[in-house]
C-alpha cells in the first residue's frame, strides 16, 4: 500500500514537467505563428500569445498550480526557457527569416542574420531565467499566503504584467488617428489597451478568488509601483534590442 502511494506521488512531478513542457511547445509555436499574421489582427494576436503579458501570465499560472515554492519556480522557469527555445528554433529551421539578405557588396548577409538570432535567443533565455522564478513564486504566494501577503504578491505580478503595455502607450500614443494609416494606429491602440486592461482583469479574478479586496491599498499600490518599474524595464530592454539589432 505504501509502495503504491509512493509510486503515485513520484509520478506527479513527472506528469507536471510533461504538462509544462507541452505547454511550452504550444506557447512557443503560437508565438511563432503570430509573427505571420499581418495588420491590426496580427498586433492583437501578438498581445494574446506572444507578449510579456501572455508569457508572464503563463508562468504565473504555472506557479499558482504548483505544489510548493520550489516546484513553482522551476516549473515557471522551465516553461519560459522551453517556449523561448521552441520559438527561436522554429525561426531558425522553418521560417528562416534570418537568411536571404545581402550586403552592399552583394555578398550574403546570412552570417549577420544568424548572429542576430543567436544574440536575441541568448537575451530572451536570460530574461526567462530571471522572470520564471519571479512569476512562478508570485503565483504560488498569491494562492497560499495570508491576505496581506497574497495581495502584495498579486499586485506585484499584475503590475509587472501590465508594464509592457504602459511602456508602449507612453512610447507610441494611440490618439493621433488623423495621420496616414489611421486605421492601423487605432488597432495598435486597441492592442495596447488590452495589454493594460487584461492585467486588471487578472487582478480582479485573483482578488475575487482569494478575497483580496480587504487589502486593496496594498493590492493597488503594489500594482502601480511595479507597473511603473516594469514600463521602465521594457523601455531599457527595447533600447538595448535596437542597439543590438
Amino acid at each position: 500500500m505504501e509502495a503504491g502511494v509512493a509510486g503515485v506521488v513520484g509520478r506527479r512531478p513527472v506528469r507536471r514537467m510533461v504538462a509544462v513542457g507541452l505547454t511550452a511547445v504550444v506557447l512557443g509555436a503560437l508565438a511563432f505563428l503570430a509573427d505571420g499574421v499581418d495588420g491590426v489582427a496580427g498586433r492583437i494576436v501578438v498581445v494574446v500569445v506572444s507578449s510579456g503579458l501572455a508569457w508572464g501570465l503563463a508562468a504565473m499560472l504555472t506557479g499558482w498550480t504548483a505544489a510548493g515554492r520550489r516546484s513553482a519556480m522551476t516549473g515557471a522557469t522551465l516553461l519560459l526557457v522551453s517556449a523561448t527555445l521552441v520559438y527561436y528554433l522554429l525561426i531558425l529551421v522553418v521560417s528562416r527569416r534570418w537568411s536571404g539578405g545581402s550586403l552592399q557588396d552583394g555578398s550574403s548577409a546570412d552570417w549577420y542574420g544568424l548572429r542576430s538570432l543567436a544574440v536575441m535567443t541568448t537575451a530572451w533565455l536570460l530574461i526567462s531565467v530571471i522572470a520564471g522564478p519571479v512569476f512562478g513564486l508570485l503565483g504560488r504566494l498569491t494562492r497560499t499566503m495570508p491576505v496581506p501577503a497574497a495581495a502584495l504578491a498579486a499586485g506585484v505580478a499584475c503590475g509587472l504584467l501590465s508594464g509592457e503595455g504602459w511602456q508602449e502607450i507612453t512610447a507610441t500614443p494611440p490618439w493621433p488617428v488623423e495621420a496616414a494609416g489611421g486605421g492601423f494606429l487605432r488597432g495598435v491602440g486597441a492592442a495596447q489597451l488590452a495589454e493594460v486592461l487584461l492585467p486588471f482583469a487578472v487582478l480582479a479574478w485573483l482578488a475575487a478568488v482569494r478575497r483580496l479586496w480587504r487589502a486593496w491599498p496594498i493590492l493597488l499600490g503594489a500594482m502601480i509601483l511595479t507597473a511603473t518599474l516594469g514600463a521602465l524595464f521594457w523601455h531599457l530592454l527595447r533600447t538595448a534590442a535596437d542597439q543590438l539589432g
